[in-house]
């Protein structure tokens, strides 16, 4: 009979310095690895501001059902390449942040779905989305034509 053990040295596991020791369940093993300090991080108020507007007009299924086609569609084109994406917000907060550097004077507190589509904004489609480039061509991206 093999004894097994998970840990190594158990006096060696922690901190140390720059290093950081420990066991990995999933590897099996004792991994050693760099103490990562924390980078700056930016503000994170339009992401709340972008979801907030979504909740607030309350995005329509067909919509939603879109940006997941768009996804499919992405996934086929590009999967090959070690690119996909994985759901549908995904999509949506890449075509709002896209949205928000090319007008910066939108407001996602302020804007309403008929402000959408009265300003004639490439976010009311997927299609219209490709066609700006907020989001990369890929073939059948021309059907993706359900509103906000």
């Amino acid at each position: 009979m093999k004894a097994k053990l998970k840990v190594m040295l158990p006096g060696f596991t922690g901190n140390m310095d720059d290093v950081v020791i420990y066991y990995n369940s999933k590897l099996g093993k004792m991994i050693a690895r760099r103490k990562v300090k924390p980078k700056f991080t930016p503000d994170n108020s339009i992401v709340k501001e972008i979801h907030a507007f979504r909740r607030r007009i309350e995005v329509s299924e067909a919509y939603l059902n879109d940006c997941r086609r768009y996804i499919e569609l992405f996934n086929q084109k590009y999967r090959r390449h070690g690119r996909a994406m994985s759901t549908w917000p995904n999509v949506y907060m890449k075509v709002m942040r896209a949205l928000k550097s090319q007008h910066p004077e939108i407001d996602f507190k302020t804007l309403s779905r008929e402000d959408v589509i009265d300003q004639n904004l490439p976010c009311r489609t997927i299609a219209s989305a490709v066609e700006a480039g907020y989001l990369e061509k890929v073939p059948g991206y021309e059907a993706l034509t359900n509103a906000l």
